[in-house]
């Protein structure tokens, strides 16, 4: 507050001298024009002068503290929604802490994200912004009941429409960072299908944001690959069959092909189990839906 009435009044005072600039300007046509040669007037009309360098010295310092008025209060502002960000991004980690079942899991897509916007040749920033998305696209989890996300059993169709509230509350919990404004449509429709069978709004094929189509594919391939209350995991290869069978009409087929690059890329190679591109011995069935409900 202290801040915007010093910022109103050094305006104030950039106008003030613009008057006084104006009055002298016109001061000094009067003397130099319609009044006579005089001496009187050559020195009136050199006060005129120096009042109106005076003046625009004037005018000159104020916007300079204006314009680096305004810096402060923008690096100040960038700086709050850093931290803004940084909070959240800490609740949702202590929130997914919480749980075995859970931890880590934003960190996962975060990556996962970034290196499937990085095989589809996104320009840098983009790929940047997908991968700060993904750390915090489901903090709206934290106004769905722990009993509903945590229920060993399926979850019903009323539990099911509150929990697909979640996407649309993280987008309103982030929208005050800026610098996530071109991101933040790919938060709130992360959970759209291609066929638009998705959640909120029943979007379909390229009315979804390529960045949401990237952090739906990368959400349900962890959520597929990490034991849920309802069901086990399935080992990576799995769960990209699975992602392959509910393509083209649940994810991209791009993304999905993207994805599948990355789990046969030796940069990954190296992260993952020796047997875990190989078909289990023993595949585990998927229960029905699951990857449409994947990241629920």
């Amino acid at each position: 507050m202290l801040r915007r009435i010093k910022f109103v009044a050094d305006a104030k005072e950039i106008i003030r001298s613009i008057a006084i600039s104006t009055v002298a300007i016109a001061l000094g046509v009067y003397a130099l024009v319609v009044q006579p040669h005089s001496l009187a007037t050559i020195v009136i009309a050199a006060l005129v002068l120096g009042m109106i360098a005076g003046a625009t010295l004037q005018v000159i310092r104020a916007v300079n503290q204006l314009h680096r008025k305004g810096k402060d209060l923008e690096q100040a502002s960038q700086r709050a929604e850093r931290h803004y960000f940084k909070v959240l991004r800490r609740i949702l980690t202590t929130m997914e802490a919480r749980d075995p079942m859970t931890r880590g899991r934003s960190k996962r897509i975060s990556r996962l994200a970034r290196r499937m916007a990085r095989r589809m040749q996104l320009p840098h920033q983009q790929c940047r912004l997908v991968s700060l998305a993904a750390q915090v696209q489901d903090i709206g989890l934290l106004a769905v009941p722990e009993a509903i996300l945590h229920k060993p059993a399926r979850i019903g169709s009323t539990e099911f429409r509150g929990l697909q509230r979640h996407a649309e509350i993280s987008y309103r919990i982030l929208e005050p960072l800026k610098f996530l404004a071109d991101i933040l449509p790919a938060v709130k429709y992360h959970h759209e299908r291609m066929n638009g069978t998705g959640y909120p709004f029943e979007l379909r094929g390229q009315q979804i944001p390529l960045e949401a189509r990237i952090l739906a594919v990368a959400d349900a391939y962890d959520a597929m690959t990490h034991d849920r209350p309802q069901r086990p995991g399935l080992s990576p290869y799995d769960a990209l069959n699975e992602l392959h069978r509910c393509t083209p009409a649940g994810y991209d087929p791009a993304v999905v092909s993207a994805l599948e690059e990355i789990l046969h890329g030796p940069h990954l190679r190296r992260v993952l189990e020796p047997d875990a591109l190989q078909p289990s011995a023993e595949t585990r069935p998927a229960v029905a839906k699951m990857a449409e409900m994947a990241g629920a």
